[in-house]
């Protein structure tokens, strides 16, 4: 699996497959989290039983019970999706706009942001990437143009990551292989979401998902058991769909442009008024126009203009 996702990275020979295969679940429009999913997937079905006789031999007087530890992971998986909800909501503020907003950076290459898609520790990774000198291929964005918006309590990731990582790990002692390759999948697709999405995206609550059912299963498999698991999930589907409607505006689309330059027009936008406010120049734009079609269009026109934008929501028009 690593070498397939080194293969995937490499050329572009299977891009389109597997995306058309990967889209459903991890929401991605590049290889980047496919050759994530590929690369954590297979790093942990080849460390599992090396590093789980090793951490066993080197805290002998603790207990490695399974579903302890897949309890743990599930906690501290929660945990970071509700700190960078936090720091979403932290940072607006700091704005003084809405926290029902898309926010776009453009100091390196346009990246969006909100408290239902976060790009918070994807920034970080990006950040970490680029220091490195690593080559990223430009059709695979790392979102490194948020990271000053939030750094440094966004390195918290760090500290995350490898311990689901680790405690996931030592999660998958004493099942069944089948069980094993499940949870595998669910741990891999759950880390996926913790960078890229955060607790709303499609990732995150397939992850959360299996995980869930995991733990609450017993033997006999019964359906009964996958009841508690899908109820949660729900309830996070509808808080999703509520705070859309909540911050939904169906009147207009209040645009917050960041350190605007003194030659953005906006001739093509049905404005109905601007007003400026220090360092922000507040536009309102009739709510005619589709949320994606406008961000869009946004990306394009105050590029090289400002160095950032928050959009308004209107979920009705998201098409």
């Amino acid at each position: 699996m690593i070498l397939f996702a080194i293969f995937i990275y490499a050329t572009n020979l299977l891009d389109h497959v597997i995306l058309s295969i990967t889209h459903l679940f991890l929401e991605g429009s590049s290889e980047g989290k496919s050759v994530i999913l590929f690369v954590v997937m297979g790093s942990m079905l080849l460390f599992y039983p090396f590093t789980g006789k090793l951490i066993a031999r080197s805290f002998p007087k603790l207990s490695f019970e399974s579903q302890k530890y897949l309890k743990i992971t599930i906690i501290i998986m929660f945990i970071t999706h509700l700190f960078g909800m936090f720091l979403e909501i932290w940072m607006r503020t700091e704005f003084g706009v809405s926290i029902f907003t898309t926010f776009v950076s453009f100091s390196e290459g346009a990246s969006s942001t909100s408290i239902t898609h976060s790009h918070v520790f994807k920034s970080v990774l990006g950040a970490f990437i680029e220091f490195l000198g690593i080559n990223v291929p430009s059709q695979i964005n790392t979102g490194v143009s948020l990271f000053q918006y939030f750094h440094p309590v966004t390195s918290a990731i760090f500290i995350a990551f490898p311990l689901v990582y680790l405690t996931g790990l030592v999660s998958l002692n004493q099942r069944e292989d089948n069980y094993k390759i499940i949870l595998t999948f669910g741990l891999t697709i759950s880390l996926i979401g913790m960078l890229d999405g955060g607790l709303f995206s499609t990732p995150a609550l397939l992850g959360l998902l299996i995980l869930l059912s995991v733990y609450y299963m017993k033997k006999p498999f019964s359906p009964k058991y996958l009841t508690k698991p899908v109820i949660i999930i729900l309830l996070l589907i509808i808080l999703r769909v509520s705070l859309g409607l909540i911050g939904t505006n169906t009147e207009f689309h209040e645009i917050t442009i960041i350190d605007p330059s003194e030659n953005i027009y906006l001739n093509n936008y049905n404005v109905l008024s601007v007003e400026n406010e220090g360092n922000k120049m507040i536009v309102k734009v009739h709510g005619d126009t589709s949320d994606k079609v406008l961000l869009h269009k946004l990306k394009e026109d105050l590029k090289s203009k400002c160095s950032g934008f928050f959009l308004s929501w209107n979920i009705y028009s998201w098409t």
